[in-house]
């Protein structure tokens, strides 16, 4: 059944206009690496024609980079707000919440969208991927539920919802469930990479490595795709290296990890990769030294805690105490006049601090594993792994290994 909720805000009623962006937002939705091509030809072609404006102001910010951010001020500058609809207000409403960077608020507007349109796919994914930046926890798992329910098989992107249920389900630990749901996503359709992604996750709690294997998933295109792509080989080159496969998983990494495009997540999976071998005794010094340009492109973005708690993990690799000591003042002035303060008071300033001065970290911090950081647990794992590596306090290293056994039973094959 085709899936027209998401298309009730656009500001044309030309077919040629609507079929174009249709391609756009395919791109976009499948993680396609000609989306913002699309979309700023488009924008060429028909410049009174708001919505590919709007779809560009999402993919500049989804780089999670100050720099696109001022690309996407001008860009929201451009839009005639008196030529669009309610809908489409709203959705200016998001953008200009998550160019001030209040992803908390952009969460809620969200919500009400999809409370009113729960087939809308494309505030759907705005929501999904937004939250990981806040904490995926029970109440991520929870509203993608409720959504679920809403939707039948027969629907168009069903098996996109499928995939991102099936992320918050393994993220909260119910493993087979989660697998249930990435299984039957790709059985649909074998072309969402979430849905790959999802099943990855599970595979990664299982320390399998059966994907390789699997038909479908060699038979990918990656040609096609952003920077996904990457995402998905390092989690292949985390589940070599859970098996000790150390040369393995350095070969992969080195196949895929490219310098010459400056992308955060890049950065923060090609560091975590590293660091994880570095605790193992493995000399990763001079691709650690290749990341260095990132590190200082990123370094005083502060845009997500995501980002910096990588950094500080960097950093720290290199006994940088100058960063250090700059790092809380600068975070500061950023994340207490953000949606992120909570988060940086709670969690992010006491890993500074413990770092800094050695003190022992809070119980219930550990308790949190560290989820309203941001990222799922295979990315939190970085900061389980640095602390249990540089504590000097043994009960807060068995802490750490506790809660980390706690939750992922195969970590004990490697911590």
């Amino acid at each position: 059944m085709q899936n027209n909720y998401f298309y009730k805000w656009i500001d044309s009623n030309k077919d040629d206009e609507i079929n174009s962006f249709k391609e756009c937002i395919d791109s976009y939705i499948y993680f396609k690496k000609d989306a913002f091509y699309k979309t700023n030809k488009l924008i060429k072609k028909k410049p009174e024609f708001n919505a590919p404006k709007l779809l560009k102001i999402v993919l500049l910010l989804f780089s999670r980079d100050v720099q696109k951010i001022s690309l996407a001020r001008e860009t929201f500058k451009s839009i005639s707000t008196d030529e669009v609809n309610d809908y489409f207000h709203q959705y200016l409403e998001i953008v200009n919440l998550w160019i001030k960077n209040d992803l908390k608020n952009l969460l809620n507007k969200l919500e009400l969208i999809i409370k009113d349109n729960p087939k809308d796919i494309f505030a759907i994914r705005l929501f999904h991927f937004n939250n990981i930046f806040l904490g995926i926890d029970s109440k991520f798992l929870n509203k993608h539920e409720e959504i679920l329910s809403k939707w039948s098989e027969n629907d168009q992107h069903y098996n996109l919802l499928l995939g991102m249920t099936s992320y918050a389900f393994e993220e909260n630990n119910i493993i087979d469930k989660a697998k249930l749901l990435a299984l039957n996503s790709l059985k649909q359709s074998s072309n969402d990479l979430w849905s790959w992604h999802a099943l990855l996750h599970v595979h990664d709690n299982e320390n399998n490595d059966s994907i390789n294997n699997n038909d479908n998933f060699n038979k990918i295109n990656w040609s096609i795709y952003g920077p996904i792509k990457r995402h998905i080989w390092w989690h292949q080159s985390l589940i070599l290296f859970y098996n000790q496969e150390y040369e393995k998983s350095l070969k992969l990494f080195d196949n895929y990890f490219s310098s010459s495009e400056i992308f955060y997540l890049d950065f923060c999976n090609a560091c975590s990769f590293l660091l994880r071998l570095h605790y193992k005794g493995v000399d990763v010094k001079e691709r650690m030294d290749k990341l260095k340009d990132y590190a200082e492109y990123f370094k005083n973005q502060h845009i997500l805690p995501f980002i910096d708690y990588h950094l500080i993990f960097y950093y720290l690799y290199y006994n940088d105490q100058d960063y250090f000591q700059q790092l809380e003042e600068k975070m500061e002035e950023n994340y207490l006049e953000n949606s992120f303060k909570e988060n940086y008071i709670n969690y992010l300033k006491p890993i500074i601090h413990s770092m800094k001065t050695n003190e022992l970290l809070n119980e219930n911090i550990i308790k949190s594993q560290f989820k309203y950081l941001g990222g799922s647990f295979a990315q939190r794992e970085l900061i389980f792994l640095s602390l249990i590596q540089n504590t000097k306090y043994e009960k807060n290293k068995s802490d750490l290994i506790s809660e980390y056994n706690d939750y992922k039973s195969v970590s004990k094959l490697y911590v």
